[in-house]
Order: structure tokens, then C-alpha cells, then sequence
């Protein structure tokens, strides 16, 4: 199943991607993990073991961290019923090799899964540098991905038919620089030609950044490929 959309939200939508705005202050620093590496966790306050639990992992981009991402889907991680996983996976430079990160994020998943009942796929979504590392985690590691969110990314891997499985949501502002742009077109492209599952949206008027938009797109693609 292939998509192409414009990125219009509907007007529940649109309601619903300004709420973050105005959502209660957490404290993130009662969320921050330190082993085996820095990450943020968020667990849905009606958590019970009695039933596996969806996990969404959001990922920085270059000169972020965890909780870059944490303030961006925290809001609607309890609401959401899903616990939320947003690990460090750069220094104060920029972000480690793609295998490294990989070994990173596994850790940091098998951590979770130790601790909380969680269902053995994730979903991913990166913003720039962290929708390539997506792109990559979900290409090297198909059976652990229920699904793909890349935002704005910079760098494209060549899918691979063993992932085409995962359903991918590929997301650029219209304003985004030509290599962003032009290599997220190429991306859904490529993916949809290779059987995959593909939605790509290009946002009016938005240049390298992750607006409410994007934000209730890919939430709303996590809630349909996870059914949530």
C-alpha cells in the first residue's frame, strides 16, 4: 500500500497537534536514565504487566539529545498508552557510527523490556541525522520494527527487500534544503517501488524543522500501524 499525501491535517487534527503547546510541565529530569547509556523513558501512568505494551523510540538529530525528544512526544505518550523511549545517541559534537548507535538503542531496549511487558517491535522516528539512523535501524534490524517515521533526514540508505515489512512515514518541509527534499521524494520512490508500505507528506512552507504537523502525523501513522 503506497500514499502520497500533501500533509493537511484535518481540523480535529489540527486541534489536537497544537495541544502540546499548552500540556502540563513534567519534570524530565525524573525520566532520565543513565544504564547502559543516557536515555529518557516515559511510561503510561495506567501501566500494568498484564498486557504487552507498544514502544515508540524517538530519535535527535545532530547536536540533540534524548531529551530533545522526550519534549517532543512526551505529551502524548501517556494519553497515547505507550511507553516512550528517547536515547543520547550523539556527543556534544555529533552522532557515533550507525552500528554503534544500533548497539546503543538495543541495549537501551533490552533494559526496557527487562523491566516492563513490551511487545518485541518498535516503532522508530528520527528527525534529520535521527531519520537516517532510522532508516538504518529499520533496514539492519527488519524484525524488531513495526514501523518507520523519517523526518527531514539528510543522508538515504538503499532499502532492503528482507525490511519490506515496515511501514515507512516519510515526512520534509517544502522549504527543506534541495538534498533533504529531492532525497525524501527518492526515498518513499525507491521503498514504494520495493513493495514497501510507504506514506510520503511534504509540508507548505516548512523549512528543516519538526512542526505540530509532522508531530501528529507520525503519531497518527503509530496508532494506525500499531493499532492502537
Amino acid at each position: 500500500m503506497t500514499i502520497f499525501g500533501a500533509g493537511v491535517l484535518a481540523a480535529l487534527g489540527v486541534a489536537m497537534a497544537y495541544r502540546w503547546f499548552w500540556y502540563p510541565a513534567v519534570d524530565a529530569q525524573a525520566h532520565r536514565q543513565d544504564s547502559p547509556s543516557e536515555f529518557y523513558l516515559d511510561v503510561p501512568g495506567d501501566y500494568s504487566p498484564g498486557r504487552d505494551w507498544p514502544v515508540f523510540v524517538g530519535v535527535h538529530g545532530n547536536g540533540g539529545t534524548g531529551l530533545d525528544c522526550w519534549r517532543m512526544w512526551q505529551a502524548y505518550a501517556d494519553e497515547g498508552g505507550f511507553i516512550l523511549v528517547c536515547p543520547s545517541l550523539a556527543d556534544a559534537n555529533s552522532f557515533s557510527t550507525q552500528s554503534a548507535n544500533e548497539q546503543t538503542l538495543i541495549a537501551i531496549l533490552n533494559r526496557v523490556s527487562s523491566e516492563y511487558a513490551t511487545r518485541p517491535q518498535v516503532f522508530l522516528a528520527g528527525f534529520s541525522a535521527g531519520g537516517t539512523f532510522v532508516q538504518g535501524y529499520a533496514f539492519n534490524y527488519p524484525g524488531n520494527v513495526s514501523g518507520a517515521a523519517v523526518i527531514s533526514a539528510g543522508v538515504f540508505y538503499t532499502p532492503t527487500h528482507r525490511a519490506s515489512h515496515v511501514p515507512f512515514l516519510v515526512i520534509v518541509g517544502d522549504q527543506d534544503s534541495p538534498r533533504r527534499l529531492n532525497g525524501s521524494k527518492e526515498l518513499a520512490q525507491t521503498l514504494a517501488q520495493a513493495g514497501y508500505w510507504v506514506e510520503l507528506h511534504l509540508l507548505p512552507g516548512v523549512g528543516h524543522e519538526a512542526p505540530p504537523e509532522a508531530i501528529e502525523l507520525t503519531i497518527s501513522f503509530f496508532r494506525r500501524v500499531t493499532g492502537e
